[in-house]
Parts: structure tokens; C-alpha cells; sequence
């Protein structure tokens, strides 16, 4: 658009959608590393930045394997093999690598995961992406509709641009699926990535408090008694577990916990697009796994997890997790500069809903627990005898 210097639509081809698909396909954790090293970008996604940083502070004998400790700073996605094929990847992730006994009278015609000229989308005809990343397949007919919708029945009011993407554009583009709701305005006109979350209102949570199947995990949270922020939790393996499963989850399944467009409408738009794209023209499904255990997250089982068993842990409200075998409780309460008379300890059980809710307002707050804990308090202080 001339007078507004904003994108209306863009044409793209097959080698950017895919890029723009494989965004989907990468685990939190990855996408959170991969903002904090750019520069533009260290406020972005902070629960999540604290996570990840976490999980680097604490050491190996806190995990039940190194390896789950590497897979946690370093985790992988289960489309890493079609990813690899991009024109732009912009993953610095370590390379899974395969070995394979070939028998003498066989021949390897071709590399893994090249057997398909392909990655997400098999159509090489053009795409049209509006600036909230919608994607449609490009026709006239397309065109004319999306620009009539979109107000702007003139096309004379439009200015065409060609534009080079490389590295630095993609790594700005993904930070600003969270900051922006004209994502490629943002991206390449104005030419930098949001550095805040979005403040639009947090969509309706999950009920929570209720009586579900299954036990659930016991935490004991320190309430300021004036405000009711929640200041720590004391907690056990299982809840940091859970915790510790955002940063393996990929972003597809992440925005698939918001009902609606209102925080992360781009990626919203772009997990819905790759869904609804004609029969044919999908050539790769996403289906989330968790690496750890090549199953899905629902399917884990009991015994399995990240950290050591019989270990307890402080959780602070925007997720900075420390073991408490390596803290001085002592100088906690000191750096928090409250009076011991000013906060109580209240214990709660979360469940499934609960811990959606966090993983919802770990993308939008920094300010995880007290906003999702908050309504499964005592309405009161307790009264000192």
C-alpha cells in the first residue's frame, strides 16, 4: 500500500511457504535459544527463555541422563529430516546422524529424506500470504477476492516490491509471530522484529480446580499476602517435568492450546493454512513427538521424565526452576526483601487443565503462575491465632 506503507498481500513460492511450515514443526525450546541470541530479540517468549535457561544452569547429576539434559537445551524436531532439505534453515540444531549397514549388492541411490522433490507443499505453482499469513494457493480469482475483502478494490493504490529473504529476515519473521499482528509488514518494510508480546487480552482459560481422573502434582506456592502475587513454589520432579515438556513441544501443538486468534493469530493462521491447503498439495503431516520417548506426550509413561526422582525444586512465577539441594533458602527470602510476616504457603494440586493454562501464559506473561494459579487460592489470608 502507497499512503500506509503497509503490506497487503505478498506472492511467494513454494521454497518460502515451506520455510514458513517448517516454523511450525520447531520445538519451543529451539525457538526460544534462537530469539534470545538475536540481538532485536532477548525479551521475547521470557517464561520460556527462563526454562531453557534453567535446564543450562542446572548440572548433569540433576538430570536422570545427560541426555536428557542435551535434548532439553538442544531439542529436536520430529520433521528435522524434511527440515534439512529447506532453502532457508535458520535451526543451528545438531544434525541427527544416521548410520545404516548397506548390504554389498544394494546401492544408496539417494540421501535420506530426498527420496521427494518436496518438503510441506507439493504445488510449485505461487502462493499469495496476506500480512497476518494466511496462505492460499495463487489465482486471479484469489487475488481479486483477498483485495476486495481486504479494502482496497483499486489496485493502483498498490505498489509492487521484489524482496530478497535470507537468514536474518526468517529469524526476525519468527519473533514476530509472537510481537505482531502484520507480520510481514513488520518484518520487511519496517524492517525489524517487535521487541514486545502482544497486549491484547488473554483468551479464556481452561476450567480449572475441578476433579479430574488421574493424580495430579502438589505443589506448596508462597502468596504475598497484599497482593496475591505468588512469589516461588516448592515443588517435586513431576511438576518440573511437566514444566520441562514445554520446551520439547513444537510450536504447531503450542498455539494449538489458544481457541482463537486473539495472541498468536499468525501462527494460528499458519497451522490452519497447512491444514486446508487441497488434497494433494500436503505432502508432509506434522505429528508431534516427544523425542525423548518416540511416542506422544499423552503416552508417557510414569516412569519416565527429565530430572532425577526424589528431588525437590523451587519455581519461581516466571518459571526460573532451581533444585533446592543447590540454593541457600536463606539468602531466597533475603533477595526477595519481604517480611516473613508479609506471605503465606498455600498448597494446591494441578492438574491437565492447570498445566495448559501455564503453558498458555508462559507465551503471553511473564507472570506464569500468579495468573494461572491465582483463582485456586484462599480468597483470604490465613488469620494468625
Amino acid at each position: 500500500m502507497r499512503k500506509k506503507n503497509k503490506v497487503v498481500l505478498a506472492e511467494a513460492g513454494q521454497d518460502f511457504v515451506d520455510v514458513l511450515f517448517g516454523l511450525l514443526t520447531f520445538p519451543m525450546g529451539t525457538i526460544a535459544r534462537l530469539l534470545e541470541k538475536h540481538q532485536k530479540l532477548p525479551q521475547i517468549l521470557g517464561c520460556y527463555k527462563n526454562l531453557s535457561r534453567s535446564v543450562s544452569d542446572m548440572a548433569v547429576d540433576d538430570f536422570k541422563t545427560e541426555a536428557c539434559k542435551s535434548m532439553l537445551l538442544s531439542p529436536k524436531s520430529s520433521m528435522e529430516i524434511h527440515c534439512r532439505r529447506l532453502k532457508l534453515h535458520i535451526d543451528d540444531t545438531q544434525a541427527t546422524m544416521f548410520y545404516i549397514h548397506v548390504p554389498e549388492d544394494e546401492q544408496v541411490v539417494d540421501s535420506l529424506g530426498n527420496a521427494e522433490d518436496v518438503v510441506f507443499v507439493s504445488c510449485r505453482s505461487s502462493f499469495i500470504l496476506t500480512d497476518d499469513l494466511k496462505v492460499m494457493l495463487n489465482s486471479i480469482n484469489e487475488i481479486v477476492k483477498v483485495l476486495n475483502g481486504l479494502g482496497y478494490p483499486n489496485i493502483n493504490d498498490l505498489k509492487e516490491m521484489l524482496i530478497d529473504v535470507g537468514s536474518e529476515e526468517v529469524l526476525s519473521l519468527l519473533g514476530n509471530l509472537f510481537t505482531s499482528e502484520s507480520a510481514l509488514t513488520s518484518t520487511f518494510l519496517m524492517k525489524q522484529c517487535m521487541t514486545t508480546m502482544l497486549t491484547l487480552s488473554p483468551p479464556p482459560m481452561f476450567k480449572t480446580g475441578r476433579v479430574e481422573q488421574g493424580s495430579g502434582c502438589l505443589i506448596k506456592v508462597f502468596v504475598g499476602k497484599l497482593d496475591r502475587k505468588i512469589l516461588y513454589a516448592e515443588c517435586s520432579e513431576d511438576f518440573i517435568d511437566s514444566l520441562l515438556t514445554f520446551l520439547v513441544l513444537p510450536l504447531e501443538s503450542a498455539s494449538s492450546f489458544f481457541e482463537d486468534n486473539t495472541i498468536i493469530g499468525c501462527v494460528k493462521n499458519l497451522s490452519f493454512e497447512l491444514s486446508v491447503l487441497g488434497e494433494g498439495q500436503k505432502v508432509v503431516t506434522l505429528n508431534p513427538i516427544d523425542p525423548k520417548t518416540s511416542k506422544s506426550c499423552t503416552s508417557v509413561v510414569a516412569d519416565s521424565g527429565f530430572v532425577k526422582r526424589n528431588t525437590k525444586f523451587i519455581v519461581s512465577d516466571d518459571l526460573i526452576i532451581t533444585p533446592m539441594n543447590k540454593f541457600s533458602t536463606i539468602g531466597l527470602l533475603k533477595k526477595m526483601q519481604i517480611n516473613m510476616n508479609d506471605f503465606e504457603a498455600q498448597s494446591i494440586c494441578i492438574y491437565k487443565a492447570e498445566l495448559v493454562n501455564i503453558l498458555r501464559a508462559s507465551l503471553t506473561s511473564s507472570s506464569a503462575l500468579t495468573n494461572v494459579l491465582s483463582n485456586l487460592l484462599a480468597k483470604e489470608p490465613k488469620k494468625e491465632s
